[in-house]
C-alpha cells in the first residue's frame, strides 16, 4: 500500500491528473480497491482529515434482507413453475406406469398443482416487488452495486444456478445414453433448463456489469410475469375454481366412504355369509365407517341383492369418468355400483 502512496503522491506533486493515475496503476494490474484506498490515505494526509464512511452496517443489513428475501421468493416461485409444468407435461404425455395410481390420481393432481398455485401466487408478488426495490436504489444509489452482500449473495444464486443446469445437463445424457428419451423427458428438461437459463442469464449480467440496465431488468419482469400469468392460467384451468374443487374434495370423500363401506361389508360376509340388513347395522360391525354423505348428511342408498350381491349409490357433484384404472368413475348426479361382497371392488365398465 505504502508503495502506491508514495507513487500517487510524486505523480500530484507533478501535477498529474487523478484519474490518468488511476488509470495508469490499473494497467499495471492494481484492483480498484488498492488505488482508491491509496488516494484516500493521499488526501486524508494533505488534507489532514479522515475519509468519511457512510453508514456501512446499516445499509449492508438493508441489502442482506433485500437480495435474501429476493433470492427465497425467486427460488419457491422458480421451484413451484417448474413442478407445476412438470405435472402437466405428466398429464399431457400419460406413461402406462401412471395407471397404477387409479382414483387417486385425481387426488394427487389436485393437491399438487394448488400447491403450487399457492407458492406461485404468494411468492412471486413479494419477489417482483422487492426487486423493483433494488433496482430504484440501484438507481438512486449506484454505489450499492459495489456492496459486498449483494456480490456474494448473488453469486451463491449463480452457483445454486449453475449447478441445477449442469445437473439438467447430465440428467438429459444419461437419459439419451440408456435410450430413456420420451418426449415428456424432453419437455421437462428444456422447462428445467429454460427457467434456470434465464436466471442465470439474468444475475450473471447484474454482476458483470457497472452500472443498472433498465432494459434489461424490464424485459426479464415482463418474461418473468408473462410465465407465472401462463402457469396460473393453466393451474386453474387444469383444477377448476375453489368452488369446484370443494365439490371434488366432497367426492373424493365419498367414493372413500363406499370404498370403507364395501369393505366393511365384504368382511362381515366372509365371517357371516349374509349381507347386513342395512347401513346402520353395517355402521355397528365398524363405528369408523361413514354412512351419511360429507355435505348433505343423508345416508348413502345400500341395496341388498341376492346372495353376496348388493348395491352402493350415491349422489355426486363432478366428473370422475376420466379416472385411468378406477372402477368408481361417476358422472355428476345419482350413481349406484353393483358390488359382490366376495370382490374387493365394483366391476369395471
Amino acid at each position: 500500500m505504502q508503495i502506491l502512496i508514495d507513487f500517487i503522491t510524486a505523480a500530484k506533486s507533478k501535477g498529474t491528473d487523478d484519474r490518468f493515475v488511476a488509470s495508469m496503476l490499473r494497467q499495471n494490474g492494481w484492483s480498484d480497491r488498492r488505488i482508491f484506498a491509496a488516494f484516500s490515505s493521499y488526501y486524508e494526509t494533505v488534507l489532514g482529515i479522515p475519509t468519511p464512511v457512510r453508514a456501512g452496517r446499516l445499509e449492508s443489513s438493508r441489502d442482506a434482507f433485500f437480495y435474501l428475501l429476493a433470492f427465497v421468493t425467486l427460488s419457491i416461485w422458480t421451484v413451484a413453475f417448474v413442478w407445476l409444468a412438470n405435472v402437466f407435461v405428466d398429464r399431457a404425455f400419460p406413461s402406462a406406469l401412471d395407471l397404477q395410481y387409479g382414483q387417486y390420481a385425481i387426488e394427487d393432481f389436485r393437491v399438487t398443482v394448488a400447491g403450487q398455485l399457492a407458492s406461485i401466487i404468494v411468492a412471486f408478488p413479494i419477489f417482483l416487488f422487492v426487486s423493483r426495490a433494488i433496482v430504484r436504489e440501484t438507481r438512486q444509489r449506484p454505489e450499492s452495486l459495489d456492496s459486498g452482500v449483494r456480490k456474494w449473495l448473488t453469486y451463491i444464486a449463480l452457483v445454486v444456478t449453475a449447478l441445477t443446469l449442469l445437473g439438467d445437463g447430465v440428467w438429459f445424457l444419461r437419459e439419451f445414453l440408456v435410450g430413456d428419451l420420451t418426449v415428456r423427458f424432453v419437455v421437462k428438461s428444456l422447462v428445467l433448463f429454460a427457467v434456470a437459463g434465464g436466471v442465470f442469464w439474468y444475475y450473471l449480467g447484474t454482476v458483470r456489469t457497472p452500472v443498472t440496465r433498465p432494459q434489461r431488468d424490464l424485459r426479464f419482469g415482463i418474461a418473468a410475469c408473462a410465465a407465472v400469468i401462463l402457469a396460473v392460467a393453466l393451474g386453474f384451468s387444469g383444477i377448476g375454481s375453489p368452488a369446484h374443487q370443494r365439490l371434488v374434495a366432497f367426492d373424493l370423500q365419498r367414493v372413500d366412504d363406499l370404498q370403507t363401506i364395501a369393505s366393511t361389508i365384504q368382511n362381515s360376509y366372509a365371517k357371516k355369509h349374509a349381507l347386513p340388513r342395512d347401513l346402520n347395522e353395517v355402521s355397528t360391525i365398524d363405528s369408523v365407517v361413514h354412512v351419511h354423505d360429507p355435505q348433505t348428511r343423508a345416508l348413502y342408498r345400500y341395496i341388498p341383492g341376492t346372495r353376496s350381491k348388493y348395491r352402493l349409490c350415491a349422489t355426486f357433484g363432478t366428473d370422475a369418468g376420466a379416472s385411468p384404472g378406477s372402477a368408481w368413475k361417476h358422472a355428476p348426479g345419482y350413481t349406484c355400483y353393483p358390488l359382490d361382497a366376495t370382490a374387493d371392488t365394483p366391476p369395471t365398465s
